[in-house]
């Protein structure tokens, strides 16, 4: 009995904490492609418009939070328009959901069904929401048996973005409520030009790195 139990727990543990043959980034990656296919019928689609939820973009962020989310991730006041805004959006949102839930399971329904659904079925059990549906019928369970398909067959195959949408550069994501513009990349220096940049850079704070503003002020829902 006693190794039936422990073993249940292992099995749990396992579940919870996710595949640690692959890296804690690579699943990361693998996931947020997942829910992207997932909201564009298995297409990369950074265009597509709900115009019944207001939804926008790959991920299907509302469009009424959109701004808060920009913000908390770093990029206050950016359009949701810029693709490479959406990935890095999108990666710090499911990246807290998994690092607060411990599953991605559960961030899948975070990012379906909002963090209360979340809390709740990590409480309770997926089922305890499970059936719960959006207003075009479709139900958390299938939802995310949906996203998990897709983060399997990513991890298993090495599946990467369609050529359509090619992946981003690597992002550097917010630190410290700090954000450094990882869409600059910077141009080639000539040996004639060091010089006057070497004259220049003591009038530029920062290594001459744009930030945006933070907006600090939590969202009330």
């Amino acid at each position: 009995m006693i190794f039936r139990t422990l073993l249940a727990l292992c099995l749990a543990l396992s579940s919870v904490q996710g595949d640690k043959s692959v890296s804690q980034q690579d699943q990361l990656y693998a996931f947020r492609l997942a829910i992207a296919l997932t909201e564009g019928a298995g297409k990369v689609n950074y265009e597509q418009i709900n115009d019944t939820t207001m939804a926008l973009g790959a991920y299907q962020f509302l469009q009424k939070y959109w701004d808060w989310y920009a913000t908390e991730a770093g990029y206050a006041g950016a359009d949701w328009r810029d693709p490479d805004v959406q990935d890095a959006v999108a990666e710090w949102h499911m990246n807290k959901n998994y690092n607060d839930l411990g599953s991605w399971e559960l961030a899948a329904i975070a990012h379906f069904g909002g963090r209360t659904r979340a809390f709740q079925a990590k409480e309770n059990g997926i089922e305890s929401v499970g059936t719960i549906k959006d207003s075009e019928g479709t139900d958390i369970q299938t939802y995310v048996n949906k996203v998990m398909q897709h983060y399997e067959e990513i991890l298993r195959t090495g599946k990467s973005f369609p050529e359509a949408n090619p992946p981003p550069p690597d992002m550097l994501l917010p630190s410290d409520n700090e954000y450094i513009n990882p869409l600059e990349e910077p141009a080639p220096v000539t040996k004639e030009a060091a010089t006057l940049l070497d004259v220049l850079s003591q009038g530029v704070s920062d290594n001459g790195r744009k930030k945006f503003p933070m907006n600090t002020e939590p969202m009330v829902l």
